[in-house]
């Protein structure tokens, strides 16, 4: 069975694959969303992360848009699966985002690594995030992180990342 697939139908649009990269961190019982948009006007709630760029591996590219996006550096734990949403963004362009979603430990704050002005780190609970997360997707992997729970730190049944992102 493959990732699954959410968002825009498929019918009349042009959807170029847009590899990405998501996480979930977790602090105190919630895990950081990111609060994204003007807040005098639209703004929606995502999982922190992003476009995968050439060159970058997922693991790297996820510890990179943490950073960007919440100032929190992390290490990914554990990848919890993918799944695909066609969506298209702010400046009109159409993707079909195939993105990989992982459990991360928070290393450290890094505010002087935040480059993205629109995107504020916000604190959730996982009930609250599943309600209010923006993509179907996010929200599916929300569940899907959940549903694998087995201890109090948040890592998952799956195992956990060892050297070259292979799972122990």
């Amino acid at each position: 069975m493959g990732d699954p697939q959410f968002g825009l139908p498929e019918e009349g649009g042009n959807w170029p694959d847009r590899p990405s990269v998501f996480g979930i961190a977790r602090r105190g019982g919630r895990i950081a969303l990111v609060e994204i948009g003007d807040p005098s006007s639209r703004v929606w709630l995502a999982l922190p992360g992003g476009g995968i760029e050439p060159g970058e591996d997922p693991e790297t590219a996820l510890v990179r848009e943490f950073e960007e996006e919440t100032g929190l550096r992390v290490a990914p734990v554990v990848e919890l699966g993918g799944s695909s949403d066609r969506v298209v963004i702010n400046d009109g362009r159409a993707f079909n985002v195939r993105g990989r979603y992982f459990v991360v430990d928070i290393l450290a704050e890094a505010p002087e690594r935040l480059t993205e002005p629109d995107h504020r780190l916000v604190w959730r609970t996982p009930m609250e995030a599943i309600r209010n997360l923006h993509r179907e997707s996010h929200a599916w992997a929300v569940v899907q992180w959940l549903r694998g729970l087995r201890d109090p730190s948040g890592h998952s049944r799956r195992g956990r990342l060892g050297a070259g992102g292979k799972h122990e």
